[in-house]
């Protein structure tokens, strides 16, 4: 339980000690009764009708004034009453329970337990609930009495400036009515009589004020009759159409997303057809390719077969060069000197030099012997 407020159980002694009697009648003028104190010592009640009327009165005087959101906090007000009444029940029917909790005689310490607990919770749950609400109301009366104050301070203002501006305007015409009748009937006759019609017309303004007024609660009251009405109304409207008004507009929502999906659908189809366009042309695109594939595909096995035949062709022809060149190698030793026209010619100079070396020889052995000779003798 909150520390912000308290239980106090009143419970006559008599009674609590003759639980059993109390059991079998169902509770009597013996009763326990339960109030709530909340810390400042007040009872949570709801308000009373003088209080609630005089609060209404107050909203109805501010939005005769012309402002339509005093009637809106008049109707806020009145549902947190509302409200505060249904929660006010709630909250003695759980303090009747309790209390016939209590009266109960000692069971199972365990369920009782439990069930305190749940109670106590629930109770705390409400008093939490009823406590916003208080502060609720608390804050809506006092935010709907500054605005009727201001709307009060604001309507004084209006009736002084419209005052100030009629007394001028009397002051206006009194002076005008006066030197218009001056000539005729004399300065005294003439404020006499400007007087009197003036008076009369004050009085008919002030009627006109007080008609207005009334005028104006009536209209706000014709309104307020005209919206409880319209609850009523709706309140014994029969089952049947209120469901035939839920199939009509599940029906119109089902329609219009029949509708929605009609368009989807018809974008999906239309997306589907230039996909299939698309992939249609892609199809006829690939059958093109492959079949050009196809013919590259003859085309590098005729090349390849091309290639291969001359690979024989160039194998064979190499293998006959290498016969042939054999063959030449072995010609060219066994022919020497023949067709090799350098050794020829370094034959060649070789045996002249070895010839004029002969006859160099015999020169020389001709002159030794010419020599000899000549020593000899």
């Amino acid at each position: 339980m909150s520390h912000e407020e308290s239980v106090v159980f009143e419970i006559d002694s008599n009674d609590y000690n003759n639980g059993d009697d109390d059991d079998d009648d169902g509770g009597g003028a013996g009763a326990p009764r339960l109030y709530l104190k909340t810390p400042d010592g007040e009872r949570t009640s709801r308000p009373t009708q003088d209080e609630e009327e005089e609060v209404v009165g107050a909203e109805l005087t501010a939005a005769s004034a012309g402002n339509i959101t005093c009637k809106e906090c008049t109707l806020v007000l009145r549902e947190l009453c509302e409200q505060s009444s249904k929660t006010s029940q709630h909250g003695r029917l759980l303090q009747a329970s309790l209390a016939e909790y209590l009266r109960k005689k000692p069971g199972d310490d365990a369920q009782l337990e439990e069930e305190m607990q749940r109670l106590l919770h629930k109770y705390e749950k409400c008093m939490n609930t009823l406590t916003e609400l208080k502060q609720q109301i608390a804050a809506d009366s006092e935010a709907a009495q500054q605005q009727e104050d201001e709307l009060r301070l604001l309507s004084q203002d209006s009736v002084e400036k419209v005052e100030d501006e009629w007394q001028e305007l009397l002051a206006l015409k009194q002076h005008t009515a006066v030197m218009a009748l001056t000539q005729r009937l004399g300065k005294q006759a003439a404020q006499a009589k400007v007087e009197s019609a003036l008076v009369a017309e004050q009085l008919r303004q002030d009627e006109l004020v007080k008609l207005r007024l009334q005028h104006i609660k009536l209209k706000i009251k014709i309104e307020g009759l005209e919206a409880e009405l319209r609850e009523r109304e709706e309140d014994r409207r029969d089952p049947l159409q209120l469901q035939f008004q839920q199939l009509q507009a599940m029906r119109l929502e089902q329609r219009k997303l029949f509708e929605k999906q009609s368009e989807e659908s018809s974008k999906l189809q239309t997306k589907i057809v230039s996909g299939l366009e698309l992939l249609s042309n892609i199809k006829e695109k690939l059958f093109w390719d492959q079949m050009e594939v196809q013919c590259k595909r003859e085309q590098l096995a005729e090349v390849e077969a091309t290639v291969a035949r001359k690979r024989d062709l160039l194998t064979r022809t190499k293998q006959a060069w290498n016969r042939l060149q054999k063959d030449n190698l072995r010609l060219k030793e066994c022919r020497g000197l023949l067709g090799n026209r350098v050794l020829l010619q370094d034959f060649e100079k070789t045996v002249d030099a070895s010839d004029h070396l002969e006859e160099e020889m015999e020169n020389l052995k001709s002159w030794k012997a010419e020599i000899t000779l000549k020593f000899l003798h």
